[in-house]
């Protein structure tokens, strides 16, 4: 998972929506008036995920996929009230399988921001699974995480994720020094740090 640090100053187009419809409903976040400033935001949110999905972390152009409630704007688990801001918002790709699709409007138990990712761990077969010396509860957050977006599910996804992993083991074997280099650039690049 991205570990997404928001921009300091939101999308302007975001905060000028917003101080000219202080009353936005999320109805509101579907209609043609916001269709410009979602995907200004969705831009954004792509330059601060450095191009990936905050979820799985495949690369993710900055006008596809979709932007993603972290917490979800309607159903059982609605924050209406943060349908229209930024640090609400991740960028998110659009597969059945995983991800945001997959989630829905639960409520993750650990959300993509800093240090997100200190409970995970990549397996050398391409799966996330918690890391060691966790407590019951603490391996069922990470299980509950992983498991609501479906990122052990996708057979291609953890497939894609072990080689990679086998990519970042060669740079480490052959030039450990560039390795960092190598992670800046590379998809999952927050789940092959977990494992290096």
């Amino acid at each position: 998972m991205v570990e997404l640090q928001h921009r300091t100053v939101p999308t302007p187009a975001l905060t000028a929506f917003n101080a000219a419809q202080p009353t936005a409903t999320v109805a509101d976040f579907n209609s043609l008036a916001f269709q410009s400033v979602k995907a200004a935001v969705k831009a954004d949110l792509n330059a601060d995920q450095a191009g990936l999905c905050v979820y799985c972390e495949n690369p993710l152009a900055p006008t596809e996929g979709q932007v993603e409630h972290i917490k979800p704007k309607a159903g059982a688990n609605a924050h209406p009230h943060l349908c229209f801001t930024y640090t609400n918002y991740a960028h998110s790709c659009i597969s059945k399988k995983t991800c945001g699709q997959s989630k829905r409007d639960r409520l993750l138990p650990i959300e993509p921001a800093p240090s997100c990712n200190a409970q995970f761990a990549l397996s050398t077969d391409g799966t996330i699974e918690p890391i060691a010396g966790l407590t019951k509860a603490q391996q069922h957050t990470v299980r509950q995480t992983r498991d609501m977006l479906s990122l052990n599910a996708d057979s291609n996804l953890v497939d894609e994720r072990k080689r990679w992993l086998a990519r970042a083991i060669a740079v480490l074997q052959q030039a450990p020094n560039d390795i960092q280099d190598f992670l800046q650039t590379a998809p999952y690049r927050y789940m092959l740090a977990t494992a290096l």
